[in-house]
């Protein structure tokens, strides 16, 4: 079966992308860079992940969004997964993402991950699927996950602000600070 993987060039993507692989899936990935501060890096991230993987990639420009300076934008996850959906279209496979437990976001919840497949089942019958692997994890689980399968986590970026180094404030950069000592 099919799965592509919303890979934004962070640690979780990184890790559905290497989660789906070894369970014999056949991946692709999908970037979207929706005007987002960090989308040239994060870009060039999820780009050295596939080529390291060496899977197909694909990149969707998604034009004037609504991009707050800093805090949730409204609406991303639906936003990203509507998207890989309609470039993709019909047929019979995942559309995978990295979200998972720990966090207030309402896109990053069961109950999201829910709402998003029935809304898939209005329009393929079960056809595609949204799957989040490690909805229920906290980050230190995914991380402690990428440890184990010695994934390199330096091909990876993480900063809200799309700062080059990374700005080492934001929630992303703290978040990583913390789990990996960086």
């Amino acid at each position: 079966m099919k799965a592509f993987i919303l890979l934004s060039g962070g640690i979780d993507s990184m890790a559905c992308l290497n989660f789906y692989k070894t369970l014999g899936y056949d991946v692709e990935c999908v970037f979207c860079d929706y005007g987002q501060p960090a989308a040239i890096l994060e870009k060039q991230s999820s780009k050295k992940i596939a080529e390291h993987y060496q899977i197909p990639y694909r990149n969707i420009e998604i034009k004037n969004i609504n991009i707050p300076q800093c805090g949730e934008i409204c609406g991303r996850n639906a936003l990203l997964i509507w998207t890989a959906f309609c470039q993709i279209g019909f047929g019979t496979y995942k559309i995978v993402i990295g979200i998972h437990n720990g966090t207030t976001y309402s896109d990053c919840s069961p109950q999201f991950v829910d709402a998003a497949n029935r809304v898939f089942d209005v329009y393929t019958g079960g056809t595609v699927v949204l799957e989040a692997p490690f909805i229920l994890w906290q980050k230190d689980e995914i991380v402690a996950y990428c440890q184990a399968n010695s994934l390199s986590l330096d091909y990876t970026y993480s900063c809200e602000t799309g700062a080059f180094p990374p700005c080492g404030q934001c929630l992303s950069c703290l978040d990583r600070k913390e789990l990996l000592n960086d």
